[in-house]
This record gives C-alpha cells, sequence and structure tokens, in this order.
C-alpha cells in the first residue's frame, strides 16, 4: 500500500525536474507575455472568414485596442477546405468537414525579421439537409466555429512562444 504514493511522488518529482510545464498553465497568461501580446500588430487577413479570425485575435491579444507603437507584426494566411463525409447509396453528400488552416508569422515590427512561424487547423462538421436555407445556415456556423478556434490555437502558439 504504501508503494503506490511513493511511485506518484516519484513520478510528480521527476517531472518537476524535467522542466514540463502545463501547456494552458499561468506561465502562458502571465502580466510579460500579456504585455507583449498587446504589442502586437495583426494585420488585416482576407475574406470575411480571416476577418472573423482577426476580430477574435484582436480580442485575444490586443483587448485594449490597437497599439500605439508595435513590437510585432503577425500576418496570417488562411486555406479552406471542405470534404464531404458521409455519402448516400444515391451519390448525395448528408455531412461535411469544413477545415480551415492557417499559417501564420510573428515578425518583428520592420516586418521583414521573422520571429516565430506555425501552423494551426480547425475542423467543424455540418449536416446538409433538404433545405438550401438549412445547409447555408449550418456551413456559415461551422465556418464561424472554426474560425474561432483556429484563432485561440494561433493565439497559444504565440504565448507558448513567447513565454520562452
Amino acid at each position: 500500500m504504501l508503494f503506490r504514493p511513493l511511485i506518484a511522488i516519484l513520478f510528480l518529482t521527476s517531472l518537476a525536474g524535467c522542466g514540463f510545464q502545463p501547456l494552458y498553465g499561468r506561465q502562458t497568461q502571465n502580466a510579460e507575455v500579456q504585455q507583449k501580446l498587446a504589442a502586437t500588430y495583426i494585420a488585416p487577413i482576407s475574406g470575411r472568414t480571416g476577418q472573423m479570425v482577426r476580430n477574435e485575435l484582436l480580442d485575444l491579444m490586443t483587448p485594449r485596442g490597437v497599439p500605439a507603437r508595435s513590437i510585432y507584426r503577425l500576418s496570417v494566411d488562411l486555406k479552406e477546405e471542405s470534404q464531404s463525409l458521409a455519402i448516400d447509396p444515391d451519390n448525395t453528400t448528408n455531412r461535411k468537414n469544413l477545415t480551415l488552416k492557417g499559417t501564420f508569422a510573428l515578425l518583428a515590427s520592420d516586418g521583414k525579421t521573422v520571429i516565430f512561424q506555425s501552423s494551426a487547423q480547425s475542423t467543424s462538421s455540418f449536416n446538409l439537409v433538404t433545405s438550401d436555407f438549412a445547409n447555408l445556415s449550418a456551413e456559415k456556423n461551422a465556418r464561424t466555429r472554426s474560425a474561432l478556434v483556429l484563432a485561440e490555437k494561433i493565439h497559444r502558439q504565440i504565448s507558448v512562444y513567447l513565454a520562452r
């Protein structure tokens, strides 16, 4: 019985010794990281979906508004893909995946020096029915959900990088 708690204690101390930090811990939400994020200019992203991603990034990174003097510049490029999932015997699709892929680069304020670059993606599914309006509405909702999740993933990756 004494053996299990001893193993747990050894495991936890070995994690602390290797420098393990939780991804969603306080390390990426400290004041220094927040100041760096707030000093980031987020370049406009083309298209309506790009506008949604940029607006969410503005809310997450610069909640007090666009910085007067930016230290960083964030550039994001979006690609959208749609894939049919469930195909009926009469060759009609009744479910789709909408995937947003974003490649982004955190640049120095001069806009030329790449500090960090990566990519993120988000996939949302939606059903297709006989009503065209319902299909358009479901696709729009899936696009909005993917845009918000993609912005959160980009924000998280940049926060983790800036916390180093």
